[in-house]
């Protein structure tokens, strides 16, 4: 099952600040939303980096489009970019049950920012027996892909910093019977996301981590494939 796009290819000159790309598009130089506000990948110059956009729909908007992704290996494969996108195409890839590896969503009931505790979940799987609870994480400040572009090495896993609850919420959900998942989202063919452990932020991540499996609370990767006319499953592997 694939996700329909219609995105357009372009390539960027600079990002003058954290909100903006500027891109050339057949000639023409347009200003493109930029929907990753940190650091994307340790990329410092994206002079000259290809990239696929949606053009704004809306008149009067400010930008011309949004940039969804960017190759670092010369058009060979993208890496999307847009984390706002995630729990809407994971929602519509669960409905479609091109999961099912990892949850069966047929004749289920799929929620969407559920309030649970002190934590809000991104989806929920609701079969009449059972529910699963996900948390969908995409980490965009390291890039876990091997291309031709010198990238930032993985560091410590911040990518957590606001997740921390996620964690003992799942974990009080699954003490309760309930199935949760943790789910590593890359839209692009991402190594196996193993980061490190080094800080002190690490070791309080690490506590919560490890309390969570106690409760068996699962951890998943889903690796996404995105070209301008379609985005995909690519792999889906257990991580714990």
């Amino acid at each position: 099952m694939a996700i329909r796009l219609k995105l357009q290819r372009g390539k960027l000159i600079e990002r003058p600040n954290r909100f903006i790309f500027w891109a050339d598009f057949k000639g023409e130089r347009l200003r493109l939303h930029c929907p990753v506000t940190g650091s994307i990948g340790g990329v410092k110059d994206f002079h000259g980096i290809p990239c696929l956009f949606s053009p704004s729909a809306a008149a009067g908007r400010r930008t011309a489009g949004t940039v969804e992704a960017l190759s670092l290996d010369r058009c060979r494969s993208w890496i999307g970019i847009n984390q706002n996108r995630i729990n809407g195409w994971m929602e519509e890839l669960l409905r479609a049950d091109a999961m099912k590896k990892m949850v069966r969503c047929k004749g289920a009931e799929i929620l969407h920012e559920i309030r649970e505790g002190n934590s809000r979940l991104d989806l929920c799987v609701r079969h009449e027996e059972r529910r699963t609870y996900l948390e969908l994480k995409t980490p965009m400040r390291d890039l876990f892909f091997d291309g031709d572009a010198p990238l930032s090495r993985p560091s410590d896993p911040n990518y957590f910093e606001r997740g921390i609850k996620h964690f003992y919420e799942l974990a009080r959900l699954a003490g309760e019977g309930n199935r949760t998942i943790v789910a590593i989202c890359f839209m692009y063919d991402a190594q196996e996301f193993r980061p490190r452990e080094q800080s002190e932020w690490s070791r309080r991540i690490r506590e919560a981590v490890d309390h969570a499996k106690g409760q068996g609370v699962e951890s998943w990767q889903i690796n996404l494939k995105i070209t301008d006319r379609r985005l995909s499953v690519r792999s889906l592997f257990r991580l714990w």
